[in-house]
């Protein structure tokens, strides 16, 4: 009974040590910050691009944009949310990893497409609405994006802190009301059912409709 006793203790003592240190635990960088940093990072590439328009200048726009966000999202945490506990389980290393650079392409296609399109705007840091419920895993940075013409699109981004980077991550965005990690979810389940559980046929339709929809409506 003793010894029981002092493995619980033990068990206890070292819950106590691993909470305190996580409160005593303070990023590098405000959350805040490092989100308006990243974006500020990556006007300036649409600034220099925007009076471009040849495929050449294309491509090196996307490869910029590329390099700018590689840092700034949480990509692996993304597509494991996309694909699910089971789907992750059961699939092989090469299709996970080739999720994941098909993804990134998709993510960067349409990051660099829209705010391509979107002109010239203006992104405000607003007051955290809840300090309480904002940890290291989790923390909600406000923005409003305001348009050329006005027109103001509240936007929430979640981010964790990676101690590996130091520095925060990108793990969800929410604009105007959408949540792109539900829509994200919502798409890959459909096209999963649609081939009807293979995952292979999964993300070779993925890239296909990523790419035409990129194709079709970005650049114009």
């Amino acid at each position: 009974m003793k010894h029981i006793g002092a493995v619980r203790a033990l068990t206890l003592a070292g819950i106590l040590l691993v909470a305190s240190q996580a409160q005593a635990f303070t990023p590098s960088k405000p959350a805040g910050q490092s989100v308006m940093d990243g974006v500020n990072a990556v006007l300036e590439v649409v600034k220099k691009h925007s009076e471009q328009g040849s495929a050449e200048d294309r491509q090196a726009y996307l490869k910029e944009v590329g390099e700018v966000l590689d840092p700034l999202i949480g990509y692996t945490v993304i597509v494991s949310r996309i694909m699910g506990q089971e789907l992750l389980e059961s699939s092989t290393q090469e299709q996970k990893l080739r999720f994941l650079e098909v993804f990134k392409r998709s993510m960067i296609n349409t990051y660099a497409g829209g705010l391509y399109n979107f002109g010239s705007f203006e992104v405000e840091l607003l007051p955290s609405q809840n300090d309480s419920e904002n940890t290291v895993r989790n923390t909600r940075v406000n923005l409003n994006v305001v348009s050329p013409d006005g027109q103001e699109y509240p936007m929430v981004q979640s981010v964790y802190y990676s101690r590996e980077a130091d520095d925060w991550r990108m793990q969800n965005v929410i604009v105007n009301g959408v949540n792109l990690g539900v829509t994200f979810k919502s798409q890959f389940d459909q096209i999963y059912r649609d081939t009807g559980g293979d995952l292979d046929a999964t993300i070779d339709e993925w890239e296909r409709t990523t790419a035409e929809t990129f194709d079709e409506e970005q650049f114009q």
